[in-house]
């Protein structure tokens, strides 16, 4: 699609067109999601981050402001989000790597060993009213103690997707936890 397409396309979608924002999605959805494949290695991460560029895309539509280069500027914002998913990676990484030398071996504290035999039942009984996925992903991570990492691997699956799947959990069970647990 030609620049000053885009452009245009871009300013619809400043100007709250839905349609235009469609037509934009399908137009250069297919070359992000390949620079970032490219750049990630890892399909389901690529898609992840082309999905949060549109996403942000239309949830800041109001402050677009883009005069020359459409294409330029969604691979430029497409490339800071890259980045940012490195830095945190590396942050997470470098946290863990403290954390785990200053903890004596066998010393992390599990949801498991934290609370009561029946408690945990009860945990898993109300768990059976959620979506299948949901209930497998949450009892994987609640109850077992799996990593999100984990978990995504198990299921091909993107860690995000799994983080969401556990917040949906969480957010449908909370009321039930906050009065077991208080």
């Amino acid at each position: 699609m030609a620049t000053d397409n885009l452009l245009e396309l871009l300013e619809r979608i400043r100007n709250d067109d839905y349609q235009a924002f469609e037509l934009l999605f399908e137009a250069q959805w297919r070359d992000l999601y390949r620079y970032a494949h490219k750049v990630l290695r890892d399909a389901p991460d690529a898609e992840d981050l082309t999905q949060e560029l549109f996403c942000d895309l239309w949830a800041n539509r109001g402050q677009l402001r883009v005069r020359t280069n459409a294409a330029g500027y969604l691979l430029g914002a497409l490339r800071k989000k890259i980045l940012t998913r490195f830095r945190d990676a590396d942050i997470r990484a470098r946290h863990h790597k403290v954390i785990g030398a200053a903890q004596e071996p066998g010393a992390e504290l599990t949801f498991r060993r934290l609370v009561s035999q029946d408690t945990l039942q009860a945990i898993q009984h109300q768990a059976q009213g959620l979506p299948p996925k949901e209930k497998e992903v949450f009892l994987l991570g609640m109850v077992d103690d799996f990593s999100v990492k984990e978990i995504a691997e198990r299921f091909a699956t993107s860690e995000q997707t799994v983080r969401n799947q556990l917040s949906s959990a969480l957010h449908k069970l909370s009321p039930f936890l906050t009065k077991l647990l208080s």
